[in-house]
């Protein structure tokens, strides 16, 4: 790209094709302010083409600004052209380059600018030259795994770029058929769970179908299921719980039933906030543990003497005893 030259004219709109996205990643954008901006003092910075053909043009830089252009009506303007001897992979580097130096890219643009590269550099150049230059990792799994977002519905990659779904959440819907991965998208979008629980919630329905050779509809039918959701009592915290607990309860239902008549036996012993007993991860083996704390010695003994009782429960003695 040394002897790249560029020349400036003014251009017919009409003649720059807004269609063409050969060079163009932009995704999940708001025009709002630069059409702003643009309406107030015009364009400052001309958009870069490149000639296709004679008096046809392909868009390099200033997607967004050509776009506004044509919405507010503009017929004519300043444009920066690229002599016609540029390769389609350099003008492609000029816009990444461009882009990279005055604002930071989403992961849906870093998967489109990765399956566009692959059109230009093979796997291995992407993976050792390009894929640290966009803050990723130079493995060729977080190549495939990037690229692959290409593959969601526009819905769920818009999601992952306003925060309604996780990243890592998304990649779990990669498992499930097109019909299945709308559904189950659907239902976590509207009830906000944190990262960590869309992944639990997501895996546990994975799990769950190839458990059971079952549809993700199959499951959404339960009628417990559906009553939660269209619960006017709860609020949208209390339902996403409430549909952990049930996807978490039909995937591990023994788990599930030791834990929540655990938690009402912990209850009836009475120990208080400061005491608590603990169970063993999955209740899969056979250490349990005390943990307590106390800012006196009264409060010492009195924890002590809580503790002391636990040897007393019935049911805690079946419990470890069998």
């Amino acid at each position: 790209m040394k002897n790249m030259k560029i020349e400036y004219r003014r251009l017919d709109l009409r003649s720059i094709d807004l269609d063409d996205t050969t060079f163009i990643f932009s995704y999940g954008f708001s025009l709002s302010l630069l059409r702003e901006a643009i309406e107030k003092i015009g364009i400052i910075n001309p958009p870069l083409v490149k000639e296709v053909s004679d008096n046809r043009y392909r868009i390099v830089c200033g997607y967004k600004r050509l776009l506004i252009c044509r919405d507010i009506g503009i017929k004519e303007l300043s444009s920066a052209i690229l002599n016609d001897h540029i390769e389609d992979r350099d003008a492609f580097l000029v816009n990444l380059y461009d882009n990279l130096s005055h604002r930071v890219l989403n992961i849906i643009e870093k998967s489109i600018i990765i399956s566009k590269l692959q059109n230009y550099y093979t796997d291995p150049t992407i993976v050792k030259s390009f894929l640290p230059l966009l803050g990723l990792n130079p493995h060729q799994y977080v190549l495939n795994r990037t690229v692959s977002l290409l593959k969601l519905d526009e819905k769920i990659r818009d999601a992952i770029i306003f925060g309604i779904l996780d990243e890592g959440a998304a990649f779990k819907l990669m498992n499930f058929s097109k019909k299945d991965r709308a559904l189950v998208y659907e239902v976590l979008s509207n009830l906000r769970l944190s990262k960590n629980k869309q992944t639990e919630v997501i895996e546990n329905i994975y799990d769950i179908m190839k458990r059971d050779g079952c549809s993700a509809l199959s499951i959404f039918d339960s009628k417990e299921l559906n009553d939660i959701l269209d619960s006017k009592d709860l609020n949208i915290p209390q339902k996403g719980e409430r549909v952990r607990r049930f996807f978490r309860r039909l995937r591990y239902p023994n788990i599930v039933k030791a834990e929540e008549e655990f938690i009402k036996m912990r209850r009836e012993l009475k120990l208080g906030d400061s005491i608590k007993l603990n169970h063993p991860p999955f209740f899969e083996g056979d250490r349990y543990s005390v943990q307590f704390h106390f800012g006196s010695i009264d409060e010492l003994k009195d924890n002590l003497k809580k503790i002391d009782s636990i040897k007393d429960s019935k049911k805690m003695r079946k419990l470890i005893e069998g």
